[in-house]
């Protein structure tokens, strides 16, 4: 058991260490070599977690998403009606984006910079996060609270297309402020686009 948690360890280690390297230095401007001496592990042995450092930034993106849709199930009670949910993934979005600047310059600005790692990232876990908040849409729906005209996963794009936005505008701000405090007047623009009209 002691090596599997070694493993582990060093493999969150490498993770880590290349969060720092990268948000710092930039994807093409980062080397194996600069992530493994942060990590404090030796160069090849990158290579025993990872194929490539292609690899490493599918890998750090996938723990992101992973985080959100873990804490999500945690901290949303399926009792909850569909508003109040939506409300909770909003903050939950904002809060866990702004708690790591570095990996939110990765996964706002690193990633995009390439069709390839944009295509290989729509069929990975965003296709499982947008699943959960048009689940969510379709629940205000039913409840008569959300609008029938909006496509469920369409309403899930715009939503994560807002956050994302958000996200966007708050690593390339100056202003030092939280992400996490715009979060009521996100919910609010959101909430108003979607709710059924009386």
């Amino acid at each position: 058991m002691a090596a599997v948690r070694g493993n582990g360890d060093k493999r969150k280690r490498i993770l880590d260490a290349a969060v720092v390297e990268i948000a710092r230095r930039g994807y093409y401007n980062t080397t194996v070599a600069m992530i493994a001496r942060r990590a404090g592990v030796a160069d090849g042995t990158i290579y025993l977690y990872f194929e490539n450092k292609d690899a490493i930034l599918f890998a750090l993106f996938d723990r992101a998403m992973s985080r959100f849709i873990e804490k999500g199930r945690a901290q949303i009670p399926q009792q909850l009606g569909a508003e109040h949910k939506l409300r909770r993934i909003i903050e939950l979005h904002l809060e866990l984006v702004g708690e790591d600047r570095d990996l939110a310059i990765i996964t706002q600005v690193e990633l995009r910079h390439s069709l390839h790692f944009m295509g290989q990232l729509s069929r990975n876990q965003v296709r499982d996060y947008l699943g959960i908040i048009a689940d969510v849409v379709a629940q205000g729906q039913a409840e008569g609270a959300f609008t029938p005209e909006a496509e469920p996963l369409l309403a899930a794009k715009a939503i994560f297309g807002v956050l994302d936005e958000m996200a966007t505008d708050w690593i390339l701000s100056r202003r030092n402020t939280r992400l996490e405090s715009k979060a009521e007047a996100v919910a609010g623009l959101i909430l108003g686009g979607i709710r059924l009209r009386a």
